[in-house]
């Protein structure tokens, strides 16, 4: 990178039915490797106390509690304009035990 290129800032939006803590150690490690600077999980579910504890520990990430995740992704979307948007399956991130953890 040169002198006078500005980094593009990366964003990860997800979306899944409920949120555990296997999901919270898989997308918290993808973050750090992959250098993600902000990180929104949608779901329509609120996440255990548990998992909200957790997730206040991982200062990039932001949990988004609603049903129309298209409506949330263009607005996130729409407040970040020139960043990099990257979506993935975040029971991909939490590995085969994701599933046993919901």
């Amino acid at each position: 990178m040169t002198k006078n290129q500005i980094p593009v800032k990366q964003i990860l939006i997800s979306q899944l039915n409920r949120i555990g803590i296997v999901h919270l150690h898989g997308i918290e490690k993808y973050l750090i490797r992959n250098d993600i600077q902000r990180c929104f999980l949608i779901t329509s579910i609120t996440p255990h106390e548990n998992v909200l504890e957790y997730a206040k520990k991982i200062p990039s990430l932001e949990i988004v509690v609603s049903s129309h995740f298209q409506k949330e992704k263009k607005k996130i979307e729409e407040e970040h304009p020139k960043a990099k948007i990257i979506s993935i399956d975040p029971y991909h991130l939490a590995g085969r035990d994701g599933a046993l953890d919901a």
